[in-house]
């Protein structure tokens, strides 16, 4: 009996070892290829969470085109799937749900958002703990690469989106591609350094996105031939500060520019502050707090305090795919656009084109590796070379990243609007003959903000 027994456990060992060689090194294919996102989808950096519209586009438009992703370690074809999690702009959840998506949910790949560094950073750190790839769609990259990752580049982290004034390689090597090129161009298209007294005040929120932006401008309006007023700009996020006393300093200072980096909710303030005090600068530029129409509405239009305010524009509708701005099988910039008004009857976040960039990247990836091994897709992402909706990349081998062009944007008013969309967002300055300038440049900033 003991014989027969051991017998039968042989040929079931033999058996099973032999099904086992046929099956891709010891694996049996996949049902599907998971991706994962932890997003800001609440809270107060929420305008960053609609980037998950864009990367859910990308993966419907694969599996439509395609069928699914078709694997060729395994010579099957199965449905790719994102999974997303709230983390209600927190950045302390950031880490645990990304560890979460990889161990409880599976994910064979992670996004990360253009999102403040603190709601992707931990993201990277599990990426490398878990030898999963991830690609970080934002910016800048100064913060992520010469800051959290100490000028080295991580192993399985890579990271398409601007740079605040890195120099790039070529072709990237011209004005815009950084956010100092794209801002100086606005400022030169208004003649800021005739038409103003040159003296700027720099104002930031403390966390890391806005201390390393407050660290880094002042040097390089100094260097652009501006001045930099002796004023404390660099504010604490949390109690919400109260403004007065800077605005007064701004003025005292004769301030006529103001350039900065915070939240939308805590410019919102600082804005108004400015307002209730008389203070009248000719330029105003917000990194962060003027991204998003759910921010700037947020500010009212009594007065209204959005008009004219200006930020960096990471994507337009009207990217051109003769231009290499190319999505996933028919998918266009504009039908991108018009999928989310239908979707959600909401104003254009134009942070949606980053987030279906970025999926689409790592969906190009797998494929090319024809398997869901993370050192495979690893390995393909460093050799990405791909026209995308939000255009060409091509990773650095030593950075890992690869720059999209910028331009330049006003918040226009429009009093006709409906109730808390009174303000679009228009490309007013470009430096690339492959993005359109939408509007003509406002400057001063209206005075009908003053009336």
């Amino acid at each position: 009996m003991k014989k027969i027994l051991f017998i039968a456990l042989a040929a079931v060992l033999a058996l099973s070892v032999g099904l086992i060689g046929c099956e891709g090194e010891g694996e049996v294919a996949p049902t599907s290829v998971k991706l994962g996102a932890t997003l800001p989808q609440t809270g107060i950096f929420a305008g960053f969470g609609e980037q998950g519209y864009g990367m859910q586009k990308a993966v419907d438009d694969w599996n439509a085109e395609f069928g699914g992703m078709y694997l060729s370690e395994w010579d099957v074809t199965v449905p790719v799937t994102l999974t997303i999690k709230d983390n209600q702009s927190d950045p302390v959840q950031v880490g645990p749900q990304s560890i979460d998506l990889v161990v409880t949910d599976g994910v064979h790949a992670l996004l990360s958002p253009n999102a403040p560094a603190d709601l992707h950073d931990p993201t990277t750190v599990v990426a490398s703990d878990y030898e999963v790839p991830s690609i970080v769609g934002g910016g800048p990259f100064e913060p992520w690469f010469f800051g959290t990752q100490g000028g080295v580049a991580p192993d399985y982290t890579w990271f398409t989106g601007f740079a605040i004034g890195e120099p790039q390689p070529a072709p990237r090597n011209v004005p815009g591609y950084t956010m100092v090129d794209t801002w100086f161009m606005f400022m030169d298209e208004v003649e800021a350094q005739t038409e103003t007294n040159k003296i700027v005040g720099v104002f930031a929120s403390s966390d890391s996105d806005g201390t390393g932006w407050y660290n880094t401008f002042p040097g390089i309006l100094t260097d652009g031939g501006y001045t930099v007023a002796n004023v404390t700009g660099l504010f604490a996020m949390d109690p919400m500060p109260d403004f007065t006393d800077m605005v007064h300093q701004f003025q005292a200072a004769n301030v006529t520019i103001l350039w900065g980096n915070c939240p939308g909710a805590h410019f919102g303030v600082f804005w108004s502050t400015c307002y209730a005090e008389g203070f009248r600068p000719k330029i105003c530029l917000a990194a962060r707090a003027a991204l998003f129409p759910v921010d700037v509405n947020s500010w009212g239009d009594d007065p209204p305090l959005g008009w004219g305010i200006g930020t960096e524009v990471w994507w337009s509708p009207h990217y051109e795919t003769s231009d290499g701005f190319v999505g996933i099988g028919n998918r266009t910039a504009a039908s991108l656009a018009a999928d989310w008004t239908a979707d959600t009857g909401d104003q254009l976040n134009r942070s949606i084109g980053t987030g279906y960039a970025q999926a689409q990247v790592m969906l190009n990836a797998i494929h090319d590796a024809g398997d869901v091994d993370g050192a495979a897709i690893n390995a393909a992402l460093a050799a990405t070379d791909l026209d995308t909706i939000n255009g060409w990349v091509e990773f650095g081998s030593t950075t890992h990243f690869s720059a999209v062009p910028l331009s330049f944007g006003q918040w226009i008013y429009d009093d006709e609007a409906p109730v808390d969309e009174w303000f679009e967002l228009y490309i007013v300055a470009s430096a690339l003959d492959i993005i359109e300038e939408e509007e003509e440049p406002i400057f001063p900033i209206d005075e009908t903000l003053y009336a």
